[in-house]
């Protein structure tokens, strides 16, 4: 009886100590025991090179998605106010015929505000993409257990015995 409880106390042990990474609400940081860190740090606190994958291709696609979407919000941002006011008209005069012509020029401004529409709508699942892979890469992170750090069973003279190394 003994035994199983020293048993369950090493297993406590070692989880109470393990290196769990928590990644803020907007995944920007993240917290490695207990010291906060900008996702930019990821190369010198991850050991795992698949989880370092994953947070530098979600770090891609949020910056292209942040890029896309700046420059969507530009273009609507350039559109609205053009679309929204009154159309343009000139009044020509022709010398050779003496007459007054009325024209009205186009505006580019729903064109604009479309475009721009389009673009950030592309830019918004780029960005959950991303995200996404961020958080992948924490899990993967987490589950990550370091070649160092294992259980054994081995055979003793007296009987069999569960060895942790670390």
């Amino acid at each position: 009886m003994v035994k199983i409880f020293t048993f369950f106390a090493v297993l406590l042990f070692s989880f109470s100590f393990s290196q769990e990474i928590k990644l803020s609400k907007s995944a920007k940081k993240f917290e490695k025991e207990g010291v906060s860190y900008k996702l930019s740090e990821y190369k010198t606190q991850f050991t795992n090179p698949v989880a370092k994958n994953y947070i530098q291709e979600g770090r891609t696609y949020r910056t292209i998605a942040n890029i896309m979407g700046f420059s969507g919000g530009l273009l609507i941002g350039a559109g609205l106010p053009n679309a929204l006011t009154q159309e343009k008209s000139a009044i020509n005069y022709n010398p050779y015929t003496g007459n007054f012509t009325k024209v009205k020029t186009s505006k580019p401004g729903w064109t604009l505000v479309g475009v721009g529409i389009g673009v950030v709508a592309v830019a918004i699942p780029l960005a959950v993409i991303g995200k996404n892979k961020v958080k992948k890469g924490v899990e993967t992170e987490n589950k990550f257990v370091p070649k160092a750090q294992y259980y054994q069973f081995d055979f003793t003279g007296e009987g069999l015995a569960l060895t942790y190394n670390f």
